[in-house]
């Protein structure tokens, strides 16, 4: 069976028990009864927090070259709505701002950029796998969930320790020469490996794609490393990105408040986190479904009414894809039809 229809039936089955589940009438009840005004403000802080996370981005990328606020924050848009639907790019992440900054920037080189959005999505992880790590431990001691989700649970918590503990221990440089031994023992694989024809019609030689690998690899290092030690500039991506996080937390407590339901701060962090993280690590692009029945789902373990928690993530994830889907397509006809492009 192919991936395709085994998330379909995933999807289905997920909301075919969901609602199973539900009161139909309640819930017609509870949609009547929603503050527009709550509804709004859930609006303006989803927009902040992607104003904020603009902000933070172009700190980065002034590094490099500086780029409008206004132009950066339409391929932040554009990035976003290619991560929502593009397998690939959910998987490796980037690639959109990627293309985005290459086109809207005087240099063509996809190593510079990619160290800025490698480090923007570092930062993001520094202030979030704490939360990740405390709602985890929160779920498998105070909840009473099933002895294999509790196990499946903890050993997620030590390797997400273990990274960042390993992350820590290995604060080494890695020379140049180390890059080139790694490729010699890796990319002639690759090159040659069967099924992969692209790289081999794309590049003459094999010495040719070792050549340009290794010197993107090199390029993106002596980036990420020179911003990385920019204490202050460091210091401002942390802040802001945490800033972030606090605007994204306050417009779901906005969307609870708004159907009646005084859902507490320790419920709203726990629930959110495991979400947001388990959307972000599961590479499942595209479709309505899959994130909203996760959402549902969650919300529901730890106490939400499911009919609160269903309104409560429809309404959230209406509001996400307004923002990735309609004003990215926006965004990129705006710049076709004025042709927002330095490097002509």
């Amino acid at each position: 069976m192919r991936l395709k229809n085994i998330l379909f039936l995933v999807r289905l089955i997920g909301a075919i028990t969901i609602l199973w589940f539900m009161d139909v009438e309640q819930l017609m009840l509870i949609l009547g009864s929603i503050n527009p005004y709550f509804i709004l403000l859930a609006f303006l802080l989803e927009f902040f927090g992607f104003l904020i996370w603009t902000l933070k981005w172009k700190h980065l990328v002034d590094k490099i070259e500086h780029i409008n606020f206004i132009i950066l924050f339409m391929g932040l848009m554009a990035g976003n709505c290619m991560s929502t639907n593009v397998l690939r790019a959910r998987i490796f992440g980037g690639f959109g701002r990627i293309f985005f900054l290459k086109n809207v920037s005087k240099s063509n080189r996809h190593a510079n950029w990619y160290a800025t959005i490698v480090l923007d999505q570092t930062t993001n992880n520094f202030v979030f796998t704490p939360l990740v790590i405390f709602s985890l431990l929160f779920v498998f001691l105070f909840l009473n969930i099933p002895w294999w989700l509790s196990v499946y649970m903890e050993i997620l918590v030590l390797i997400l320790f273990s990274s960042a503990l390993g992350a820590y221990m290995s604060r080494q440089k890695i020379k140049r020469t180390s890059i080139i031994n790694f490729c010699q023992l890796n990319l002639q694989r690759i090159y040659y490996f069967t099924p992969i024809k692209y790289i081999r019609n794309r590049f003459d030689s094999y010495h040719l794609f070792e050549e340009i690998v290794v010197l993107n690899i090199a390029e993106f290092k002596k980036t990420y490393t020179s911003i990385l030690k920019d204490k202050q500039t460091l210091k401002k991506d942390v802040i802001l990105a945490v800033l972030m996080y606090i605007f994204i937390y306050l417009k779901s407590y906005i969307l609870f408040q708004s159907s009646g339901y005084d859902i507490s701060i320790l419920q709203l962090v726990v629930s959110l986190t495991l979400i947001l993280w388990i959307i972000f690590v599961v590479p499942v692009p595209g479709g309505f479904g899959f994130k909203e029945v996760v959402m549902i789902g969650i919300y529901a373990m730890v106490g939400v009414p499911i009919n609160i928690a269903a309104i409560v993530s429809m309404i959230d994830r209406i509001i996400y894809l307004f923002f990735v889907i309609v004003i990215s397509y926006s965004a990129i006809g705006i710049m076709r039809i004025f042709c927002v492009n330095p490097r002509k």
